[in-house]
């Protein structure tokens, strides 16, 4: 770790806790000019000032020092699946919890090498896709056989590409990722969507990250709904189960191919299956129905990432670390660790300073059990 004071993790600590200037001075015992200035590289905060700052964001001392880019709100390092009308400070917060998760894998997978990962599929950006085209391009580079698409955060995370899943503040920013974070991507789903409404963000995410790369396009978020629609639903394989689709037998397809009701009935819009009145007059029905389209009924069972646990794990099983260590070297308090990858609620303990080796960790198996 570097030994020279980081600014900017004042502010990453600060919108990652929701927090603003003010309400930091006022946990931290300070002005809120001295915040500001600190976070703008002004002043360096006294040894008693930056423990009062940890403190109040519940982050280590050691989390300032950190040298490692934080990403920007632009649209080449974040894609974010939102409304419009998303305010602004949800947004940040989101933003600030995304990357320090993204910071937290980082410290966790430098010193590691996997044994074998799956391909993770780019599109050339000299050649012209489709989402229909890319989406088969994905199933055809991990060998999908025909039909509902299995387990997707357990695929994504066998090209070693970390999934998490956490309360982003806002139910209409679904879900955020980043290209190309220590030559592997990260993606952030919101904890509080349905399991439908989650499959199809982290889909989008993933047609994010295969077609576009780092890059922006006025049509990038149609393309990326698109390439979920596409991916979830192939149209050769669905075809034939929308053809003249009744509002009856929505919940039966649900629940055989993990989307949501509204999904399937966009889908067989989308694919000339349904006319424009039966289109508006299903979602009419869904708007109806008990929980209206953002509560649907029929959810299934959600799916849940397992490759940071899994590392978390293989450092404490076969590299004797204890889980302290763990956290140190992840740049995040123990009783943090237990809530956020364990499910835990842990006290707050002393961290203390790891040892850094390489090692090589095989993958797990997109299909592995792991606890």
């Amino acid at each position: 770790m570097s030994d020279e004071f980081n600014a900017r993790m004042v502010t990453l600590a600060r919108e990652s806790e929701g927090l603003t200037q003010s309400a930091l001075a006022h946990l931290a015992g300070i002005s809120q000019g001295h915040v500001s200035k600190i976070e703008n590289g002004f002043e360096e905060p006294h040894d008693d000032v930056l423990e009062q700052l940890a403190k109040a964001c519940d982050v280590p001392i050691e989390f300032f020092y950190q040298k490692e880019e934080v990403l920007g709100e632009g649209v080449v390092d974040f894609y974010h699946k939102k409304r419009l009308t998303l305010p602004v400070k949800p947004l940040k917060k989101a933003n600030a919890l995304a990357n320090v998760r993204r910071l937290e894998a980082v410290r966790l997978l430098r010193t590691l090498e996997f044994d074998s990962v799956a391909p993770f599929p780019f599109c050339s950006p000299d050649e012209s896709w489709t989402p229909e085209v890319a989406a088969q391009f994905v199933r055809a580079t991990w060998r999908m056989p025909p039909g509902p698409l299995p387990n997707l955060i357990a695929l994504i995370e066998a090209t070693g590409i970390p999934v998490f899943i956490t309360n982003l503040g806002h139910e209409k920013l679904s879900a955020i990722s980043m290209p190309g974070v220590a030559g592997r991507h990260v993606i952030v789903l919101n904890g509080m969507l349905p399991a439908s409404a989650r499959r199809f963000a982290l889909a989008h995410e993933l047609g994010h990250l295969v077609m576009h790369n780092g890059s922006a396009s006025d049509d990038m978020e149609r393309d990326a709904d698109a390439f979920a629609s596409a991916l979830l639903m192939p149209a050769s394989d669905i075809r034939r189960e929308l053809q003249g689709l009744r509002f009856r037998e929505l919940g039966a397809l649900k629940a055989r191919w993990h989307v949501s009701l509204a999904a399937l009935v966009k889908r067989a819009s989308d694919l000339g299956l349904i006319t424009e009145r039966q289109y508006r007059t299903s979602f009419i029905q869904l708007s109806k129905l008990p929980g209206g389209r953002k509560n649907e009924p029929g959810e299934f069972e959600m799916e849940e990432p397992r490759l940071m646990r899994y590392l978390i794990e293989h450092y404490q099983r076969d590299l004797q670390y204890s889980r302290e260590q763990v956290a140190k070297l992840m740049v995040l308090h123990e009783h943090k660790l237990a809530e956020i990858y364990f499910g835990e609620a842990s006290p707050k303990l002393r961290v203390m300073e790891p040892k850094r080796h390489l090692h090589s960790v095989p993958m797990p198996p997109a299909n592995a059990k792991l606890w």
